[in-house]
């Protein structure tokens, strides 16, 4: 049995590289794999390219935005493979089934588009998995005749009894797989296609989950509830892969809170620092730490393993919206974390969220500069809709916007509320980002 995996094309304003490993299409290999089926990564996202388009009606409402503030993005853009390109893969591969990752809610249209293609050339099975899939799987298949199949929740839970049924076998045996088990895929991916500036690059995970239940965030719908390690041991294992298949020189940690269990966070530290083939590299980690439990000697050596940068998540300044979010830590803590980080040398960029339910202009605007104040870099995060969150449901939204699943973006500034117009969340957004370069 072949399988073929893809990581679909995108559209948007925008993207991030960094942001585009697929590792969590080489969670699902390593399921096939371990139940014999021959496995293929179709990555249509690297190498990058882009091709730039017409802004879809969609987003007309921002044109004139575009038009007169040079800080604002200024193309629409179409990031992946030409579809002759994808055709010709599928062809060659010869699949049975084909499974498609649908992560972010914002990019389903190029999914759909991608299913649809396919469809008309090939009468293959097609299955989504991924956040997306997972929180709005139901209206995925009504609104979609090319996906046959919708997998919610991580592939070690959802994948085995799919299969086994897919080959008409009793899925009594195929049972869930522990994910701390599972060493995902790297050798599937070309070796050194992925690369930051001249430096290759591999994402990976070393714990999932968080412990915290901030209202806007959708991570408990598909990890449930609190927060799960890997063996370190496992970790640095992978690492060696990433070494030694990529000639990875970073490695982009896709935690959700990697440093909230300090104990485990510095075993892991020491046994980087303790890995020879680990000397002279750079760590990330994207999603943003959590702050409270970066403690003076835990930075320190962070900087030893070879964190050079931190991205911390702040939210809010306004101490009754954080509490009514449910989203925990204090400003003391977050002033205390960055003096101890400048000291070492550290790069900051602490993120807030622009437009979120509750908040007014002039909050924002404290929040902004009270971070300004302390020597960051401000990361101006405009609140989009997030399905499978808490807040989901309760978000008043007009019918247009919650049907319209482009919308579901930053770069859409599609939430207006009682508080906060387009034309101010706009106004925010350029403010940081101009303060941002008057301050470096």
């Amino acid at each position: 049995m072949k399988v073929l995996l893809i990581q679909p094309p995108i559209e948007d304003f925008y993207t991030t590289r960094i942001r585009l490993y697929p590792l969590g299409l080489l969670y699902v290999a390593r399921v096939l794999m371990a139940m014999g089926v021959e496995v293929r990564i179709l990555d249509c996202l690297t190498p990058l390219k882009k091709k730039q388009l017409p802004v879809p009606d969609d987003f007309g409402y921002m044109k004139p935005f575009m038009e007169t503030e040079p800080l604002l993005f200024q193309h629409y853009y179409r990031f992946g493979s030409d579809p002759e390109a994808i055709l010709n893969a599928i062809g060659d591969f010869e699949p049975v089934l084909i499974g498609i990752s649908s992560q972010f809610t914002a990019y389903y249209k190029s999914v759909a588009e991608l299913a649809g293609m396919i469809k008309k050339h090939y009468p293959i099975p097609i299955f989504l998995g991924g956040n997306h899939a997972t929180a709005l799987g139901d209206e995925i298949l009504n609104k979609t005749p090319a996906i046959d199949y919708v997998l919610k929740g991580p592939a070690e839970k959802s994948l085995p009894s799919f299969i086994a049924n897919f080959q008409g076998k009793n899925d009594a045996t195929a049972l869930p797989m522990d994910w701390r088990e599972l060493m995902p895929v790297h050798e599937l991916l070309d070796a050194g296609a992925y690369h930051i500036g001249k430096r290759s690059y591999i994402s990976l995970t070393a714990s999932r989950g968080c412990p915290y239940a901030c209202d806007f965030c959708s991570v408990q719908a598909m990890f449930g509830e609190g927060i799960q390690y890997r063996r370190v041991e496992d970790v640095v294992a992978e690492m060696r892969i990433g070494a030694r298949h990529h000639k990875a020189r970073i490695f982009n940690f896709e935690d959700d809170n990697i440093a909230v269990n300090n104990q485990w966070f510095i075993r892991l530290l020491e046994a980087i620092c303790d890995a020879p083939f680990l000397d002279g590299i750079e760590l990330t980690a994207m999603n943003g730490i959590g702050y409270t439990h970066l403690e003076k000697p835990v930075l320190a050596l962070m900087h030893r393993a070879g964190f050079r940068q931190l991205n911390l998540s702040y939210v809010t300044h306004d101490d009754d919206l954080r509490k009514h979010h449910r989203r925990p830590h204090h400003r003391a803590e977050l002033e205390r974390t960055i003096a101890a980080a400048q000291g070492l040398g550290f790069f900051i960029t602490v993120y807030v969220i622009v437009g979120l339910p509750g908040q007014s202009y002039g909050e924002i605007r404290e929040s902004v500069d009270f971070l300004l104040d302390l020597g960051v870099l401000v990361g101006p995060s405009i609140f989009y809709i997030p399905p499978g969150s808490d807040l989901y449901p309760r978000l008043q939204l007009p019918l247009e916007i919650l049907e319209n699943w482009n919308l579901y973006r930053s770069s859409a500034f599609a939430v207006e509320t009682d508080r906060l117009s387009r034309a101010e969340l706009v106004e925010l957004f350029v403010y940081t980002r101009r303060r941002n370069l008057e301050n470096k």
